[in-house]
């Protein structure tokens, strides 16, 4: 690539960050608007490294690659204002899926932003895309809603993918398992999932043991680490390293993709892991590293993230890393989105009693010694 060709596509808009799930929901797509307006703050939307557009809708044909046909006229259906019954078992009512009218389009941009990512990737026109509206649909079913998500953009776009003859290594750092990305790739050898998220034992979904590690073709390819709540970057770095460096090397993808979960955050109200946005940060540094190494295209979608001052810091740093650019830590004063924010990174010493790290560090050690027995052997590590 010339200098003057950007490095990454920033897939984004601000329609996708006003449609409300309702008025009580954790789920506030205002969060993106916030994380915008760092981006622009620190300058990193000016950069030519960077390309910057809207997503475009999902059309029928590519969400039905895995939503059931009947699933897809239930969610248009009920998005018109129609009173379906059974709707709960099609996965919504109250609670963490709503009907409510705008839902299709809103599912449907979010698909439509991890298939226009392929596009650029594989054209080559960027080395790699970010779509920050995408991944929150990891727990979507084939024919349900589940978890706030409705159409699963990273199942439709990966298994396009496979239908390409592409190899992909997913990666969900989401503190919560991706089930619905497991299930939907979990007979296929030509895609390899990994979660790392808090263990089931504590948090929805209550999935993502050692144990699930695929079925058919797909036996071996399906990989969990399930961890300990209070796990802070230390301790989740180390499992990271200790299993997704060397199966990503072994696969030899063709693509590396995804998400980017910052509910792990220490304050993420939603859950039990002590990240901080630049412990989440290294993480994406080292996928940058590996898609390097690997020399393949890059596509990372985001996720959960219920703490509005860590999403917008955790993805501002995020593309930044994608693109290849620095960013200074300290806040500038014209960023006024949200308040109490001088620094991208996390400050203050966080601290565990000594006694509960220890616990965490067996839990921890137990979850990755079963992988290594269950999963390394198959690929000769």
């Amino acid at each position: 690539m010339t200098s003057a060709t950007p490095t990454t596509s920033f897939i984004n808009s601000h329609e996708q960050s006003q449609h409300d799930l309702s008025p009580t929901h954790p789920m506030r797509p205002i969060r993106l608007m916030h994380m915008h307006e760092l981006m622009r703050s620190v300058g990193l939307l000016d950069s030519q490294s960077i390309a910057t557009e809207s997503p475009r809708l999902a059309t029928d044909d590519e969400i039905a690659i895995f939503h059931d046909a009947d699933y897809l006229e239930v969610v248009k259906a009920i998005d018109a204002g129609a009173i379906v019954p059974g709707m709960h078992q099609f996965g919504f009512g109250p609670g963490d899926n709503p009907p409510r009218s705008g839902m299709f389009r809103h599912a449907a941009l979010a698909a439509g932003g991890a298939m226009l990512a392929v596009e650029r990737v594989l054209s080559g026109e960027t080395q790699n895309a970010f779509v920050p509206a995408g991944g929150m649909h990891h727990h979507a079913m084939s024919d349900r809603a589940s978890g706030f998500g409705i159409f699963n953009d990273a199942v439709i776009a990966i298994k396009h993918l496979i239908n390409q003859g592409l190899r992909v290594f997913y990666v969900d750092i989401d503190v919560h398992h991706g089930d619905g990305v497991q299930a939907g790739l979990y007979d296929t050898d030509q895609a390899m999932t990994v979660s790392i998220h808090e263990s089931g034992q504590w948090l929805f979904p209550g999935t993502g043991n050692p144990d699930e590690t695929g079925t058919g073709n797909g036996e071996g390819y399906s990989v969990n680490i399930p961890l300990a709540p209070y796990t802070d970057d230390e301790l989740w770095h180390q499992a990271f390293d200790a299993i997704i460096p060397d199966l990503a090397r072994t696969f030899e993808p063709d693509l590396v993709f995804t998400q980017l979960g910052i509910d792990t955050h220490r304050n993420d109200p939603l859950a039990h892991l002590s990240l901080t946005t630049q412990g989440h940060n290294l993480a994406v540094q080292k996928f940058a590293a590996l898609v390097n190494e690997l020399d393949c295209p890059w596509i990372a979608v985001g996720g959960g993230g219920y703490d509005m001052t860590a999403v917008a810091r955790a993805w501002t740093m995020d593309l930044a890393t994608m693109a290849n650019l620095d960013l200074a830590d300290e806040i500038p004063s014209s960023f006024t989105s949200l308040p109490n924010m001088p620094t991208l990174h996390d400050q203050g010493d966080y601290r565990i009693d000594p006694d509960i790290r220890n616990d965490i560090t067996r839990h921890n050690r137990s979850a990755i010694d079963e992988i290594k027995q269950r999963i390394f052997p198959r690929f000769g590590i």
